[in-house]
């Protein structure tokens, strides 16, 4: 490249002198200079009317014969365009591969743009959507899909945890949504058929809660026999009483695991058993206090710092069977006693309810599992804490009911903190009267 500049520049300049001298020998060496110039600048001008009438007219055909520079010029900018043209063949073939393929998954793909207008879908989310082409193409998704909780994930841009709605165009058919966001907040969609998983949870939900009440009616006929007995245990060998005792304490357990398994139905299946209402916070921790009464020890020092202002709207029972079931596993799991200390902190944005604690803690490695149903990190003490397993997956169902959310700090031997994190639409401060609702509670214990 250098060679070329450098031997064009002594070309003109060579050109140049000889013009002087001519000049010179005729006595009109600006005329001649002039001349050489303007015919520089001609030559420079017609070659670029070339390049640019090549590019416009006709960029595929070989470049316009020329030398030096220009000639240089041309023969680059022609095995660019090739080099390019052949790329963008390879880059075609790649994406009508990619969409031979991407068309043949059974999942569902869509891509909208930020605004969530469709650009492109492939025939599986066509089958599930009932999308036409090239109808469809342009429109925005909700427009598409008329399902409220759709609406509410894609306007509101959940996008964290998968949607499961039914199938706008399929009878029957129950889709699992999830979205990912890409390049300037375009919407990547995939959808996937869970009709059979659906079917399967509904079956398993309905499988619990008629176990659970048809196991009520045997476990009350034993109970009712062993209290019997309980009256008469004086009477009976010493060998009979104790295994009297150990049915009636096992009954217990089995009938607060009942209950659980009920509640646990109910609220999944998203059944509301009272309608929401303004409560005092300190309405939930005066009867927790009470209830935890029988089960502290002279070791276990239980506080509460709720400011009397502090105002939260849900169910009551839901509420506090959640926020008890914390304070109880607080208490279980600090078998050497220890300081329990109950707060409730609000602001513009939220309302948090914390139990802290300083007993056994929990590796960090299962803190995610926590909230799954009969989960236990040592299996070998649930018969000595005597929970049911149901307690913290309770707590999550209720946060979810509540548009809430549980926060778990822990480290081994040092204690943890779960924290009930509320929207700021159920939260707020005020003087209103505290309402009576000791008599409504129905709690569930872990």
């Amino acid at each position: 490249m250098k060679t070329i500049w450098r031997q064009s520049v002594i070309r003109w300049l060579l050109g140049l002198t000889a013009c002087i001298v001519i000049g010179f020998i005729i006595k009109h060496p600006l005329l001649v200079v002039l001349i050489y110039l303007l015919g520089s600048l001609y030559h420079q001008l017609y070659q670029l009317y070339q390049f640019h009438n090549w590019l416009r007219y006709s960029g595929k055909a070989p470049p316009p014969e020329a030398s030096g520079i220009w000639g240089d010029i041309f023969d680059a900018v022609y095995r660019l365009q090739k080099k390019q043209r052949k790329s963008k063949r390879r880059m075609q073939q790649a994406l009508t591969r990619i969409e031979h393929s991407t068309a043949a998954l059974k999942e569902g793909v869509i891509m909208a743009d930020s605004e969530g207008n469709l650009e492109w879908w492939n025939n599986s989310a066509a089958h599930f959507f009932g999308l036409m082409r090239p109808v469809d193409r342009g429109q925005t998704i909700t427009n598409i899909v008329r399902n409220p909780d759709f609406f509410r994930y894609f306007t509101q841009k959940r996008f964290g945890e998968p949607l499961i709605i039914k199938s706008p165009a399929k009878e029957g058919v129950y889709l699992e949504i999830q979205t990912t966001l890409y390049d300037k907040n375009d919407h990547l969609i995939f959808i996937r058929d869970v009709t059979r998983l659906h079917l399967l949870e509904i079956m398993r939900k309905d499988f619990v809660a008629n176990a659970s009440h048809e196991l009520k009616t045997p476990l009350t006929v034993i109970k009712g026999y062993l209290e019997t007995l309980e009256m008469f245990q004086d009477n009976l060998p010493a060998s009979m009483q104790k295994g009297i005792a150990n049915m009636s304490e096992q009954s217990v357990r089995m009938e607060h695991l009942i209950e659980d398994l009920l509640l646990l139905s109910r609220l999944e299946s998203n059944e509301k058993g009272e309608e929401d209402k303004w409560y005092a916070v300190t309405d939930f921790t005066t009867a927790i206090k009470k209830m935890a009464s029988p089960i502290l020890t002279e070791q276990h020092k239980l506080s509460f710092d709720i400011p009397s202002s502090a105002r939260l709207y849900g169910s009551y029972n839901e509420l506090y069977s959640a926020f008890s079931n914390l304070v109880v596993n607080a208490i279980k799991y600090s078998p050497d006693g220890g300081d329990i200390l109950v707060t409730w902190e609000s602001s513009e944005f939220n309302g948090v309810f914390s139990v802290k604690d300083n007993g056994l803690g929990i590796d960090p490695r299962y803190i995610p599992r926590l909230t799954e149903r009969f989960f236990r990190v040592d299996k070998g003490r649930s018969s000595k804490t005597g929970g049911t397993g149901l307690g913290l997956a309770i707590t999550k169902h209720v946060l979810m009911h509540h548009d809430a959310k549980l926060q778990i700090r822990s480290e081994p031997n040092r204690g943890s903190v779960f924290s009930c994190h509320f929207p700021a639409s159920r939260v707020r401060n005020d003087s209103i009267p505290a309402t009576d609702s000791a008599n409504t509670v129905n709690p569930s214990k872990e």
